[in-house]
């Protein structure tokens, strides 16, 4: 067996396997926005890119089953984690939002929602307001946007409860934790 010793890096060649970028993703390296409530998206400390499930077909046969690519795909929950105003402003947008959709007391709430949402929506109808986009942007290490997830039509399904404690002898700040749905999501380089 005959080895090449390299003494100079130079004389590596380089396949087009290798990779061209060794700089890695930072998990604190992200900005999140949604139309719909602008002082959540400043103060989110968290998000996640949700997992996506594809079932697959099964043939069925004498001996074994055969799995196939599957024909659809399922989109997990999408997350957010973000700091409470004192006068908690941006959990009364997210709070604003569920109870426009879900209209718990009358059914003339979710028109209501509408129409005070009709500012940042002045070309759409009432119904229009239910869904926003929101855009996950991935940056680099020197905060420049390196990757866009885009969540189509996406809203509220749950916000977690606050539990407030007196027997803490530390500070700690509220945080309020989202789920949204939306239809799907795309990656696209800006």
């Amino acid at each position: 067996m005959t080895t090449t010793n390299i003494t100079n890096v130079t004389e590596a060649s380089w396949s087009s396997n290798n990779p061209n970028e060794l700089d890695y993703l930072r998990p604190n390296g992200f900005k999140f926005q949604i139309h719909n409530i602008p002082n959540v998206s400043y103060f989110c400390q968290a998000a996640n890119i949700p997992e996506m499930n594809m079932m697959p077909g099964i043939q069925s046969t004498p001996l074994v089953d055969i799995p196939h690519p599957g024909d659809k795909i399922e989109f997990g929950q999408l997350m957010i984690r973000f700091l409470i105003q004192e006068d908690m402003i941006n959990y009364k947008e997210l709070y604003n939002w569920m109870v426009g959709l879900g209209f718990p007391e009358d059914s003339k709430q979710h028109a209501a929602y509408g129409i005070s949402q009709g500012y940042r929506f002045p070309d759409s109808n009432n119904g229009s307001t239910s869904y926003s986009d929101a855009t996950l942007m991935i940056l680099d290490s020197n905060n420049n946007p390196v990757q866009k997830i885009n969540f189509k039509d996406a809203f509220p399904v749950s916000i977690q409860g606050l539990d407030f404690e007196i027997s803490t002898g530390s500070t700690e700040y509220m945080v309020g934790v989202a789920m949204f749905r939306y239809t799907s999501f795309t990656i696209e380089t800006p």
